[in-house]
């Protein structure tokens, strides 16, 4: 195989657009409010408020656990 052969099978994946994990409806991410991805999906159109979940669910409002660990959820809702 040659070199440019090679390097086009290294690049593959950047040529193949990958799916965005998304999460289901009951994954919890408030514990402490019983907050779930629905809950979020319901109140929130199309990207997620953060004010808007902290006034109208309290998302943030006991341990604050889920908003130290929005960067690992915030993306998967939508």
């Amino acid at each position: 195989m040659d070199k440019e052969f090679l390097r086009l099978i290294e690049s593959v994946d950047e040529l193949i657009p990958q799916a965005r994990e998304r999460l289901d409806d009951d994954v919890l991410i408030c514990e402490c409010f019983c907050v779930n991805v629905g809950d979020i999906r319901s109140l929130c159109e199309s990207k997620v408020d953060v004010d808007l979940l902290k006034d109208q669910l309290n998302l943030g409002g006991g341990c604050q656990g889920c908003l130290k660990r929005i960067d690992s959820w915030v993306d998967k809702i939508f």
